[in-house]
């Protein structure tokens, strides 16, 4: 009779069943019943999202049921870690549990049993940290764990440990000492003639072979940032629908975070308010670092709005240097624009891994474009761009090419030679040669009716006559704004730089996105005396010379070359 493999569930159950007789810290768990088990397995199949289950799940009070349900999962670590005794039954069901509950353990200064590495917690200093001595004991018990007791001594001060642990100096342990106010250790790291990263806060891992050589860059995601909580979103279901908003997204109920050194997406039921988060972040002179070149070594920063400026001006070196291995906010439409607005960058993309969606691989494509160069519109991944006469106007000699060899991008070539018409007879041939070739659509009018030349709104009304018009609804009527929408500036400033980061949020002429740096210009000109201060109670000013500044004479000195 030949073997059969397991089924999943049997998978499951063994392994749930091997852990019941594990000591944890001094106590022994009870073996239990073979029907228990195997409804603790068929809980991971259950994706019936229930928002009680969750909010208890949280606050420590009850498993949720519906554990096939990633939402309902974070919850459940999320108790664990803040709520000693509570989940012990999920122990074995799944790593990630068994690592929840042996980092509540040694927080709460027991020292669990683990038989694998997969089996210890990456972070052991959320939401406490360990006595002294557990930590001592944990890593003479399991040196593996040696960064880690590290990184919890430079959040805790235990300096003396630190120093017992004779370990490399560690950029991660140096960005958590610096910002937990253990100067001791960190100093002690940056002091080291060399640098090294053992510690991955994006895949929480740790590498003891082979170290990495490195400065500080920003890539820790330190406890105060632990502390920036995201509240889940309701999913649909058809016994809470009182609960339930159209607004709430319905995939997951939560946003991935960048850094899950937790395991449970900073989950909680309400959120940070912006104003708090920029309470826990350490103070930092951010426009200083927009503007001048960037030290060595990182200090505390907003580090997503380093990446995105270098992004929004296309700035190789830096950007290079910031990105992190996952876009963050605002990031993909900064590069966008960068892409456009500098050649040398887009060359650079176009030799990277581009994201999924096509808002990259269209401004490679217009950036070239306008550059001249048609060799990439009938590669197999051309994405034609809308937007082909901004930042530059190609040579009406381009423009006629393209038209021979992508007739689909006849309306944005037309509209060029539109743009670029006036004063430049060439461009006014181009569009003659090519416009009963076309069927006008609303932005070709519109434009038309813009250049105050006559000659082209008779040319489109002419052949709307013979063909008709192509109407733009949404989620087309974007193209209907003027190119003057790209070239906005802002009188909008923000207490603490809040919201400076270059970005957009709506529709607009750069092949249906929008990306502008505003605020982040303005706040980076204004002298200090023009800033919104502390004490002041607003958290937002317009810049309208009426009511603010307060007195034009309170310009400061500061932007005066220093001698």
């Amino acid at each position: 009779m030949g073997l059969h493999a397991p089924s999943p569930s049997q998978v499951q159950f063994r392994r749930v069943n091997s852990y019941l007789t594990q000591t944890v810290g001094c106590i022994v768990m009870p073996l239990m019943a073979a029907e228990d088990v195997h409804y603790l397995v068929s809980m991971l199949q259950n994706c019936k999202y229930n928002r009680g289950e969750c909010l208890a799940a949280l606050k420590g009070q009850a498993v949720p049921d519906a554990l096939g349900l990633k939402l309902a999962q974070l919850c459940a670590i999320r108790g664990i870690r803040y709520h000693p005794g509570f989940g012990h039954q999920l122990r074995g069901l799944l790593p990630e549990f068994t690592r929840a509950l042996n980092a509540r353990s040694i927080m709460s200064n027991m020292i669990p049993d683990m038989i694998t590495v997969e089996e210890e917690p990456y972070c052991i200093w959320h939401p406490e940290v360990a006595s002294e001595s557990t930590c001592r004991d944990l890593a003479l018990r399991y040196p593996s764990m040696a960064y880690q007791v590290g990184r919890a001594c430079a959040v805790a001060g235990y300096t003396e440990l630190y120093k017992e642990l004779e370990i490399l100096p560690e950029v991660h342990i140096a960005e958590e000492a610096r910002d937990s106010g253990s100067q001791a250790i960190f100093q002690s790291i940056m002091a080291a003639p060399v640098k090294y990263k053992i510690m991955d806060d994006y895949g929480r891992t740790i590498s003891l072979n082979g170290p990495v050589a490195v400065n500080v860059n920003g890539d820790t995601a330190v406890r105060w940032m632990l502390d920036m909580k995201q509240k889940f979103r309701n999913l649909p279901d058809e016994d809470d629908l009182d609960n339930w908003d159209v607004t709430d997204f319905v995939e997951n109920g939560f946003d991935e975070q960048m850094f899950n050194i937790t395991e449970d997406m900073n989950i909680d039921s309400v959120g940070t308010p912006p104003e708090d988060i920029e309470k826990l972040r350490p103070q930092s002179d951010l426009l200083a670092l927009l503007v001048e070149p960037l030290p060595q070594d990182l200090p505390t920063a907003d580090k997503d709005c380093l990446i995105c400026a270098a992004a929004y001006y296309g700035n190789t070196d830096r950007y290079a240097r910031l990105r992190r291995p996952k876009f963050v906010r605002k990031e993909i439409e900064c590069l966008m624009r960068g892409v456009y607005h500098n050649t040398l960058f887009a060359v650079w993309w176009s030799k990277q891994k581009l994201p999924q969606e096509p808002k990259v691989r269209m401004a490679i494509e217009a950036r070239f474009i306008m550059n001249n160069v048609l060799s990439r519109v009938n590669c197999d991944d051309f994405v034609p761009p809308y937007l082909i006469w901004f930042p530059t106007f190609a040579k009406p000699a381009t423009y006629r090419a393209l038209a021979q060899l992508r007739p689909d991008m006849l309306p944005q070539i037309l509209r060029a030679c539109i743009v670029a018409g006036p004063g430049l007879h060439a461009y006014k041939e181009v569009f003659d040669e090519l416009v009963h070739l076309a069927i006008p659509d609303e932005a070709l009018i519109r434009e038309a009716e813009r250049t105050g030349d006559a000659h082209y709104k008779q040319a489109l009304l002419s052949r709307v006559a013979e063909v008709g018009l192509v109407k733009l609804p949404w989620p087309h009527d974007w193209k209907l704004y003027p190119q003057q929408c790209l070239q906005t500036s802002s009188d909008q400033m923000t207490k603490y730089n809040y919201q400076i980061t270059p970005g957009g949020s709506f529709e607009m002429l750069y092949n249906g996105n929008q990306c502008d740096a505003g605020e982040m210009e303005l706040m980076a000109c204004l002298p200090e005396a023009w800033k919104i201060g502390d004490d002041d109670m607003s958290f937002w000013k317009e810049l309208d010379y009426v009511t603010w500044p307060p007195s034009l004479t309170s310009v400061s000195t500061d932007h005066r070359v220093q001698k």
